[in-house]
């Protein structure tokens, strides 16, 4: 039999590599799954911000929250928007609002139909 020390040793030395190679992938992936939990939780927290203002709650937070509503709809609709933002994070909603012209008199908005049952809606 031949003496294979030095095959021994070039082995180890691949099997050590390409465990490092492995690491290095696995917390390359951590790290990226834990960045994208962390802009998950930003963009709930401004969608949550952002709903506050819309429900018409005062807002005192880290995120800059802004408001707008636009009038003078032909349609008898105002449209509320509402924006948080923070760093990189910047999330937008909008809500139609009808106005008083497009408001009958029981209180339900002219012009409004529900559809067929095929769940059209006609407006």
């Amino acid at each position: 039999m031949k003496n294979s020390r030095g095959f021994c040793l070039v082995q180890e030395l691949v099997c050590f590599c390409l465990t490092a190679v492995l690491l290095a992938t696995a917390i390359q992936g951590f790290y990226r799954s834990n960045y994208l939990l962390n802009q998950s939780l930003e963009l709930q927290q401004a969608v949550e911000a952002a709903q506050q203002v819309l429900a018409g709650e005062e807002y005192n937070g880290r995120f800059d929250v802004t408001q707008r509503i636009s009038s003078g709809s032909t349609e008898g609709l105002a449209l509320q928007e509402v924006q948080a933002a923070y760093g990189k994070v910047r999330v937008t909603l909008i809500r139609a609002l009808p106005t008083a012209e497009g408001l009958s008199a029981d209180g339900a908005a002219v012009g409004i139909t529900s559809g067929n049952s095929a769940g059209d809606a006609c407006f």
